[in-house]
């Protein structure tokens, strides 16, 4: 049985709009298990982006917990902790890609993943720099690590993104739709790059509105007017049998997906 890392218990979010309060999420309840490359969907305005953010503590909740299963300190409520000690578990215990990718402008590549690094005092200056280097070269951008983000292709600059996110090695890796400014095949370079670090052992929690980024995933929510209402199981992306071949085939897996979101008046 996989463990638990991660729990929403009955979470709301509230905002004030002219005067009115406006239920962005209401009552969310959903596990995230340690291993599992987990996607959350729904239509626009469902409130996708702001439970992303509720659970990986960059925005509180109004109401409810969220429980982190920190290997530390135990069970750990974001929601009631202070920016001091967020800070902590944002550096060492999650990481974050976002649709746009925020790189220092001013850094080189390899500048701005080791900055990151450095904010994990448990490294050394010299283990993060090598760490940063390896990640680069393992992303394809060994060659333009020394360049500007304004230097290299938007692909670049997001595979750059996924190497800074994962410098510290989090337990848990937040992507608000990281495909979403993306060229087709820049898509498929950075979901590739997902999949190999979730086969790794890499938590991915994931918000897309994209059906072929949603297929990389092997457990999917489904978020309707701030709670969720659907839930499929899949295989691991790419997973064989012992004979080496494919449990499930791409087309399969898409037409099983695109099912279960007609089911859901997607």
């Amino acid at each position: 049985m996989k463990d638990k890392i991660l729990s929403a218990k009955d979470v709301q979010k509230t905002f004030a709009n002219n005067g009115e309060q406006v239920h962005v999420l209401t009552n969310v309840n959903m596990d995230i298990f340690e291993g599992d490359f987990t996607v959350i969907m729904g239509s626009s305005g469902s409130g996708k982006s702001t439970l992303l953010y509720a659970l990986s503590g960059m925005d509180k909740a109004t109401a409810g917990q969220v429980i982190y299963k920190s290997v530390d300190s135990g069970e750990i409520d974001i929601t009631t902790q202070k920016e001091k000690k967020m800070a902590d578990i944002r550096t060492k215990d999650f990481g974050f890609i976002f649709q746009q990718m925020h790189l220092v402008s001013n850094l080189t590549l390899m500048e701005n993943v080791s900055v990151t690094g450095f904010l994990d005092k448990r490294k050394s200056s010299a283990d993060t720099k090598k760490k940063a280097s390896e990640l680069l070269d393992r992303m394809g951008l060994n060659e333009v690590k020394n360049n500007l983000p304004s230097r290299v292709s938007g692909g670049e600059q997001q595979r750059c993104a996924i190497a800074r996110a994962v410098i510290n090695s989090p337990r848990i890796l937040f992507a608000d739709e990281p495909t979403g400014a993306l060229n087709r095949k820049n898509t498929r370079e950075v979901l590739d790059l997902l999949t190999e670090l979730n086969q790794n052992g890499q938590s991915i929690v994931m918000v897309t509105h994209d059906i072929k980024a949603a297929l990389r995933g092997n457990r999917l929510l489904y978020l309707e007017d701030g709670d969720i209402v659907g839930e499929l199981e899949l295989s691991n992306y790419g997973e064989k049998d012992k004979e080496g071949n494919k449990l499930q085939s791409t087309k399969a897996r898409e037409a099983q997906v695109n099912a279960w979101l007609e089911s859901l008046d997607w």
